[in-house]
């Protein structure tokens, strides 16, 4: 993790305000541990890595005078230090020299997940830059003569950056959009997007510019399905080695689906003939009363089991996160994190899992989150391609055999083929009338209030950037790489960020490897839905790698499956507090307590599906956490 500040105004470095050890003992969080804190001229600068052991570090420094802070992992540094002619060494000089060279290209050449941080003491120039696609987060702010940067915002406030809770931030978030990247969870702090390069001068207004787009990525025609399939692995096994270097003791998560087998027997493949690969597995707590949808699995251990049995250098281990629930350690999380993202109260199943690899001794854990954006994405963007493009073969197999879908070829062409064509309104009226539904989908997994989302001007901010939850459906490939990726990263990068701190553990995610996802993003439709069948390529890829009832399935597993437990179980609790919240005139305002607290007091015998689900699973975690979070962020005690 990084900080960084400077302040223009002092008119010696010895004035200034700004104390390189405060921005340092800003990062020790979590596992507590030490960062290092630098002073050089006018610049300050500390940095904590990712296991919080102390270590003496500096930035790099060109023979310009320019200084460099990086943090991250940098996959292509071989091939970028031949390009430059230059020695393997510091990742971060290594950067720099690369800007040097190529300017803003260097971040479209270089390959990995990064932020870094550029201070030019002649030009008096800030650079920051930010991987694209996924890296860890760099958040940013100008005050008065101060301009400082930092991975998380409590390193701004040691900065004596002012800490003002932005509560249209609250909002979007709660309306699933996050398609201003650049906002944060304090008015005055901005965030560099993934893929952004932003320049700060003292006194003049910012300059920010994207440098990547993941629609920009060309298209991917090979001869033979053969060939798909080679390059498919080549590519994959090669990011697996990237996130791999450096690690002695790596795990990975497993589920039953198809990513995290590939990632993990790529990963067997990469070690040591000698070396097993922890595995780390969430499954329901025994009293679970096992009711699922048909279209999915909650319990995967039967999947994992049976996956492990064909390899024998698998070590799963499973945890049920027994006795979690939706706000296990919010608070720590907060701090961490410096925000409440959307997602957070789903991703208490990951404390169960970073827990086991802290025991197991592991230094890496590896992810398989973006596998349904690229190597298993279904392809759902397809129904209305075939239909465009005349392909009525491939039309009528994808709509006759999409699982799970009872409904008739008529409603299905209409809601999967024609409706995404629509304009918005018409979309949005298709989608209602064939569905027959009586409801949106944002109106019941949102925890605001109607009048508040109206008047704070929410909703229309929603519809503006067409992120009602009604319109998710792809109309192209094109169309699919907006709503997946481009203004859609939900603040992942600041979660994993908050795990790795609170448990000393790196994470990677080689279903993400810039060069494997690229070649994804430009591959044909059907390899990903062909003959009716989702996931295409990811099946192939995993034919003799996992049983074929596994392969072959179209059930998913159903994270949190057992919420009807952990959320009964703390009912009155959550009634409570329910009245506590409605009780403050702001946040009563803004939240939708009545109707949670209907569900609450209504609460079903049994897991249950519909309203109530979205209601108690979805919605009322979130509310908890949006109200707790203003009272954390306003310094108020409840």
């Amino acid at each position: 993790m990084l900080a960084f500040a400077v302040d223009w105004q002092a008119e010696a470095a010895s004035n200034s305000r700004i104390a390189a050890a405060r921005l340092a003992g800003s990062l020790c969080a979590g596992i507590g541990g030490r960062a290092s804190a630098i002073e050089d001229g006018p610049f300050k600068f500390a940095y904590r890595p990712v296991d919080g052991r102390a270590l003496a570090w500096r930035p790099a420094r060109l023979d310009d005078g320019r200084l460099i802070a990086f943090h991250g992992f940098l996959d292509n540094a071989d091939e970028i230090a031949r390009a430059l002619n230059t020695a393997l060494g510091d990742p971060a000089r290594l950067y720099g020299l690369a800007v040097a060279r190529w300017g803003d290209e260097a971040d479209r050449k270089i390959v990995g997940e990064y932020c870094a941080i550029m201070a030019d003491p002649r030009e008096r120039a800030i650079r920051l830059s930010r991987s694209p696609l996924r890296g860890p987060p760099l958040h940013y702010a100008q005050h008065g003569g101060t301009i400082a940067a930092a991975s998380v915002p409590r390193a701004l406030f040691a900065a004596e950056i002012p800490r003002v809770f932005n509560e249209a931030r609250a909002a979007d978030s709660a309306l699933f959009n996050f398609t201003d990247e650049e906002a944060t969870w304090f008015v005055g702090i901005n965030r560099v997007a993934l893929g952004q390069i932003v320049e700060l001068h003292p006194g003049r207004p910012r300059c920010a510019r994207r440098y990547y787009r993941v629609t920009e990525c060309p298209p991917v025609r090979l001869g033979s399905d053969a060939a798909y399939l080679e390059r498919a692995r080549e590519l994959l096994d090669e990011g697996v080695r990237a996130a791999l270097a450096g690690a002695k003791r790596p795990g990975a998560t497993l589920s039953g689906g198809l990513d995290s087998p590939l990632v993990a027997v790529s990963a067997l493949e990469t070690l040591p003939p000698t070396q097993t690969l922890p595995t780390f597995t969430f499954h329901p707590e025994a009293e679970w009363d096992g009711i699922t949808q048909s279209s999915g699995f909650g319990d995967e251990r039967a999947f994992v089991t049976a996956f492990a049995a064909l390899h024998p250098r698998l070590a799963p281990q499973f945890t049920a996160n027994a006795g979690y629930e939706h706000d296990h350690l919010l608070a720590q999380m907060f701090h961490l994190i410096g925000g409440a993202p959307n997602g957070l109260p789903n991703m208490y199943v990951f404390h169960g899992i970073f827990s086991l690899a802290r025991q197991a001794g592991c230094d890496l854990l590896l992810q398989s989150d973006w596998g349904n954006r690229t190597v298993s994405n279904s392809g759902r963007w397809g129904f209305a391609e075939y239909l465009r493009s005349g392909r009525w073969i491939q039309l009528w197999q994808a709509l006759a055999r999409n699982p799970h879908d009872s409904r008739s070829m008529l409603r299905k062409f209409l809601a999967l083929s024609v409706a995404p064509m629509a304009p918005h309104p018409l979309h949005r009226a298709l989608s209602r009338a064939i569905n027959r539904k009586r409801f949106e989908m944002t109106d019941l997994i949102t925890p605001l209030a109607p009048a508040y989302r109206r008047q704070s001007g929410a909703d229309a901010r929603a519809r503006a950037a067409r992120r009602d939850y009604d319109y998710w459906r792809p109309r192209s490939r094109r169309h699919a790489l907006v709503l997946e990726i481009e203004g859609s990263d939900w603040e992942t990068g600041e979660i994993y960020q908050g795990f790795e701190q609170l448990y000393g553990i790196a994470q990677r995610d080689p279903t993400a490897y810039r060069p494997f996802a690229e070649f994804c993003f430009g591959l044909p439709t059907d390899l990903f839905l062909r003959d009716g069948e989702q996931r295409w390529l990811a099946r192939q890829l995993n034919a003799g790698v996992m049983p074929e009832a596994q392969r072959t399935g179209t059930r998913t597993g159903k994270w949190d499956a057992d919420w009807h437990l952990r959320i009964g179980r703390r009912r009155e609790t959550y009634l409570a507090e329910l009245d506590r919240i409605e009780a403050d005139p702001r946040l009563g305002a803004m939240l939708d307590t009545a109707r949670l607290r209907a569900a609450l007091t209504d609460f079903p015998a049994q897991t249950t599906f519909g309203t109530a689900l979205y209601a108690l699973q979805t919605a009322l975690p979130r509310l908890l956490m949006t109200a707790r979070f203003i009272d954390w962020a306003e310094g108020r005690n409840r």
